[in-house]
């Protein structure tokens, strides 16, 4: 009953009437999207849709407040890829994973299927929704090779511990990849604890820590003919929800500031 409370008391905070996404063709993405750089010049004039962000409580592990309280949106497309753009304020760069410690992380949530019939939390077993998730520790392993103990503890010594990682690499777990060429994961979710790696990773993306904020750009193609991705073209409209993890507030799995549905557009000019 607390919980219901909870969510009731949040639900009635938020504006009537949610703000729209719309991703503008733009002339200067005609640039390759497929490689995302959140620092272009091609940014500097597309508009930002501020999505105010609530703390997950509908299921364990929550968190009672919000550790980020809202997330910028800018969104283009080119007739072939989509690309967004997230920002948000951070007063800290969390890329190393430790037991007291977690990395910073953002995630988009589509509809596969119909947008209206479909939930926010994660979906359902008829209506499921695709993730497209970043996470800073997989940034930093993309630019500077991956992390292992001897980055996280550089003053330990062991003999070997070949045995535990060859188990984890050989039932090709993707969170324990050595040589990550993109730290943009496609999942697929039909409900709470269904969260699966996708068979095809058709997402792109990028980030990058300046001046206590992050700037995240993850792209996929408008049509990428995975089943497991909805299908966008020119005139789509559907929409997004968003999902944010603060690593030096202890922001892991389900314990994240996230958003409900914002209806997204994509226009042809």
């Amino acid at each position: 009953m607390k919980k219901i409370l909870i969510l009731i008391s949040l639900f009635c905070c938020l504006p009537a009437g949610a703000q729209e996404i719309v991703a503008h063709y733009s002339a200067l993405s005609n640039q390759d999207l497929s490689a995302p750089d959140p620092q272009a010049n091609l940014w500097d004039d597309v508009a930002k849709t501020t999505v105010i962000l609530l703390p997950q409580v509908v299921t364990p592990p929550s968190r009672v407040q919000t550790t980020v309280q809202k997330l910028n949106v800018q969104a283009i497309h080119n007739n072939v890829w989509l690309a967004l753009r997230l920002t948000w304020d951070d007063p800290t760069q969390d890329f190393q994973m430790q037991s007291h410690h977690a990395s910073d992380a953002c995630a988009i949530q589509f509809p596969v299927r119909e947008f209206d019939k479909t939930s926010p939390f994660m979906g359902t077993k008829d209506y499921g929704v695709a993730i497209y998730y970043w996470k800073a520790a997989w940034q930093k392993d993309v630019e500077a090779g991956f992390q292992g103990i001897k980055e996280l503890y550089p003053h330990t010594w062991v003999d070997s511990y070949e045995f535990g990682e060859e188990i984890a690499l050989n039932a090709h777990n993707p969170v324990s990849l050595q040589k990550r060429r993109r730290p943009v994961e496609d999942l697929i979710a039909a409900g709470f604890g269904t969260l699966t790696t996708q068979q095809q990773q058709n997402a792109e993306g990028s980030g990058v820590w300046q001046e206590g904020s992050w700037s995240v750009v993850i792209a996929r193609q408008l049509a990428t003919g995975d089943e497991q991705d909805p299908q966008l073209s020119v005139g789509t409209k559907t929409g997004l929800s968003f999902a944010i993890w603060e690593g030096s507030q202890g922001d892991v799995g389900g314990r994240k500031n996230y958003s409900m549905w914002v209806p997204l557009t994509v226009k042809a000019n």
